[in-house]
């Protein structure tokens, strides 16, 4: 699967280290070492470690409130925003949103990070792959997260025509 540079080192980082037990995952040095033995390039590297650390960032300032949801403002996406993400990925979006998987912060930095990789315009498949890195890094997000799982499980049982 060619999912774009970026993405590609952020999968393999995602199944080989993010889901392991902290105690476990080697040192930076040792990381960046097996990215460069799999053949991904400095430059993809430090872009997608870069990308990783906006991320994370955004996740602690984007963590649920602790509050009672309340009814949620419809989305009006920008011009821009229009250009890039598919109807297919403005729907995912709506749909992660209105089923209560994404907060309207979650949601931004999704979108934000998902228009920050190294493609034209995002797939699906991108964009849920982001949904998945920005789950997985939120604190305390295992109910949002078992949410997402649900939703991509109940769409790999629907048969398109």
């Amino acid at each position: 699967m060619t999912t774009g540079c970026v993405l590609d080192v952020l999968i393999y980082v995602y199944d080989h280290y993010l889901l392991a037990d902290p105690a476990e995952v080697p040192a930076r040095r040792q990381i960046l070492s097996a990215l460069a033995r799999k053949g991904f390039t400095v430059g993809e590297v430090a872009h997608a470690m870069e990308w990783l650390s906006v991320l994370a960032a955004g996740s602690q300032q984007a963590a649920a409130p602790e509050v009672p949801p309340v009814r949620r403002a419809v989305r009006i996406f920008a011009e821009g925003e229009l250009g890039r993400l598919s109807d297919d990925c403005r729907e995912f979006l709506t749909r992660l949103d209105r089923d209560g998987v994404l907060t309207p912060e979650q949601r931004e930095l999704v979108i934000e990070r998902t228009l920050a990789l190294d493609v034209a315009e995002p797939t699906l498949e991108q964009l849920r792959w982001v949904v998945l890195l920005a789950l997985s890094v939120q604190p305390a997000e295992d109910a949002a997260f078992a949410r997402f799982e649900a939703l991509m499980a109940s769409e790999r049982r629907i048969v398109r025509h």
